[in-house]
C-alpha cells in the first residue's frame, strides 16, 4: 500500500472514529440540548485535499456545478478586477460568476472584516470589493453580523458535493501554507450543511 492509499485510509478510518465519538457521547451526554447528527452512510466517498491539493479540484467543482454553489467563507482576499487578473483567488471568484451567469444558483456568506470587537481593514476592503463583484455578476451574497466571525471555509456544490477544511482563498493559503480539507460526495452530508447554511442565510439576508 503506497502512501497515498494509506493517508486516504487513514482519514476514513479518522472520519469513522469521529462518528463513533459523536454516538459515545450523545449517549454519555444525555439531555444536555446539545444535538449531534451522526451520518452513517455507504454512498460517502472522502478525498483529502492537503495543501496544494485544494486548488485544482475546488474550481474544477466550481465550473462543473449545475444547479447550485452555496459557500460560506472567511477570507477572500481582493487582488484586482477579477475579470481580468489572474491570479488563484481571482480565478476562482470568476469561476463563481461565470457559474452564475449560466444560471446556478450562487450564494456566498462571508465575514465582514469585524467582530468581537476589532477591525480588520484590509479584509473590511476585501470583502465590500467582493461583494460589489459578485453582484455585479448575479451572485448573492450575505455578510455576516459586524459582533461576530465566521471563520468557515465551505462550499456545498449541486446538494452533493461538500470541499470544507481549512483553506482561505488568499495567497498564503493557495501557495504557501500547510492546509487540510476534504472534497466529501455525498447527498446525505451535503444535506446537513445545506440546511446549515440555509439557517445563516436566513439570519443575514
Amino acid at each position: 500500500m503506497n502512501n497515498r492509499a494509506l493517508f486516504a485510509l487513514t482519514v476514513i478510518l479518522a472520519f469513522t472514529a469521529g462518528f463513533m465519538s459523536a454516538e459515545m457521547m450523545n449517549a454519555r451526554t444525555g439531555t444536555t440540548g446539545i444535538t449531534i447528527t451522526e451520518i452513517n452512510s455507504n454512498n460517502t466517498k472522502i478525498i483529502p485535499l492537503n495543501d496544494r491539493d485544494y486548488y485544482p479540484v475546488a474550481i474544477q467543482k466550481i465550473e462543473s456545478a449545475q444547479k447550485s454553489i452555496h459557500m460560506v467563507i472567511y477570507e477572500i482576499l481582493w487582488y484586482g478586477d477579477p475579470d481580468t487578473d489572474n491570479h488563484e483567488v481571482s480565478l476562482l471568484g470568476r469561476t463563481l460568476a461565470d457559474a452564475a451567469k449560466r444560471g446556478v444558483d450562487v450564494r456566498v456568506i462571508m465575514d465582514d472584516g469585524r467582530g468581537y470587537g476589532f477591525v480588520n481593514d484590509a479584509l473590511v476592503e476585501a470583502a465590500q470589493n467582493w461583494k460589489d463583484y459578485f453582484t455585479s455578476k448575479g451572485v448573492q451574497v450575505e455578510f455576516d453580523w459586524s459582533n461576530e466571525t465566521t471563520h468557515d471555509k465551505l462550499i456545498i456544490i449541486d446538494g452533493s458535493i461538500v470541499i470544507v477544511g481549512s483553506t482561505n482563498w488568499s495567497t498564503s493559503a493557495l501557495e504557501y501554507n500547510h492546509e487540510a480539507n476534504a472534497l466529501i460526495e455525498s447527498k446525505e452530508v451535503a444535506s446537513v450543511y445545506e440546511s446549515y447554511f440555509e439557517d445563516l442565510w436566513k439570519k443575514y439576508e
